[in-house]
C-alpha cells in the first residue's frame, strides 16, 4: 500500500479495494490519439499566441480547481525563472480577467499569463507538447486532463494530499514508473522543482524523454492490463461473499491464484 494511502485511511468507512497501479482506465490511447506518438507536432506555439521562445508552465485544469495557495506558488514559480510564461485556458473565459488581476497584484505582468480556447479533444492532446511543463492543481487534480498530457509526453509536477481526488495525478505518475521525478511532497518542494527543472533544460528534456518512452509499456496506458485486474477484483470480492465472510480491504494481485487465468 502507498504511503498516500497509509496517511489516508482513517477517513474512509467502507472496505477500500485497491487496484494494481492505477485505480482509473484512460482511453486518450485510443487510434485517434496515437498520432502523439510522433517526433513531428503538426502545432506550433505561435497557431495559440504562444511565445516561442519562453519556457512555457502550462495547466488545462479547470478554473475552479485552482485556490489562492497554488495560484502565489506559480506566481512565484513564474518570478522566479527568467523568460516564462504561465498557460491557461478559458474554462470558463470569464475567469481570464480576474486570474490575470491577481496575477498583477502577486507582481506578475498580465502579459505572462496566457490563455487559450477549450479545444476539442484530440487537438488539446497534440497540442499539449507544446508546454515544456505542467503545473498541477492540488486541492482536485488534474484526471481525464492528467492522462491526456502525460500520452502527449508532458511531464508535469504534482503535489499528493489526503482526500482522493487530492491524489489522482500522483497515481497517474506512480503508473508511468517515473513518478518520484513529477510528485512532491510540500508546497516549497513544488515550488522548487518547477524552477529546477525550467532552469535546467538536460533535466527536464531526460525526464521528458523518458516519459515518451515510456508510454506503450506503461500500466497507465495499458487498458487491457487494467480490465483484467478490474475481473481479478470483483471475482475476490465475490469469492469473499460467497464464503460468508464480511467485506473487507484487500489489493489485487497480478497473479493471484484466485483468480482462474491466473492459475
Amino acid at each position: 500500500m502507498s504511503l498516500f494511502l497509509q496517511l489516508a485511511m482513517h477517513i474512509y468507512t467502507l472496505k477500500s479495494l485497491f487496484i494494481s497501479h492505477i485505480a482509473i482506465s484512460s482511453m486518450t490511447t485510443s487510434r485517434k490519439n496515437c498520432d502523439v506518438l510522433s517526433p513531428v507536432c503538426p502545432h506550433k506555439r505561435s497557431d495559440y499566441g504562444l511565445p516561442k521562445d519562453k519556457f512555457i508552465f502550462a495547466c488545462f485544469n479547470q478554473l475552479y480547481k485552482m485556490d489562492p495557495e497554488i495560484f502565489d506558488t506559480w506566481c512565484n514559480i513564474v518570478k522566479r525563472v527568467p523568460n516564462s510564461v504561465l498557460w491557461l485556458l478559458r474554462f470558463p473565459a470569464t475567469g481570464e480577467m480576474r486570474v490575470k488581476a491577481h496575477a498583477a497584484a502577486r507582481g506578475v505582468s498580465p502579459d505572462q499569463i496566457i490563455f487559450t480556447d477549450v479545444a476539442m479533444k484530440h487537438e488539446h492532446i497534440r497540442r499539449s507538447e507544446l508546454a515544456d511543463l505542467f503545473l498541477d492543481t492540488p486541492l482536485c487534480n488534474a484526471h481525464t486532463t492528467g492522462t491526456d498530457i502525460l500520452w502527449a509526453g508532458l511531464p508535469m509536477i504534482t503535489l499528493p494530499l489526503e482526500k482522493m481526488a487530492t491524489r489522482v495525478a500522483g497515481s497517474l505518475c506512480l503508473a508511468t514508473g517515473l513518478g518520484d521525478e513529477m510528485i512532491v511532497s510540500s508546497t516549497k518542494e513544488y515550488e522548487d522543482r518547477a524552477v529546477e527543472l525550467a532552469t535546467n533544460p538536460a533535466k527536464l528534456q531526460a525526464l521528458t524523454d523518458k516519459l515518451k518512452e515510456v508510454r506503450l509499456t506503461c500500466p497507465l496506458f495499458d487498458t487491457a492490463r487494467w480490465v483484467q485486474n478490474l475481473d481479478r477484483a470483483y471475482f475476490k470480492m465475490w469469492n469473499i461473499y460467497c464464503s460468508g465472510r464480511h467485506p473487507e480491504p484487500f489489493k489485487v494481485k497480478e497473479d493471484d491464484s484466485e483468480f482462474p487465468y491466473d492459475r
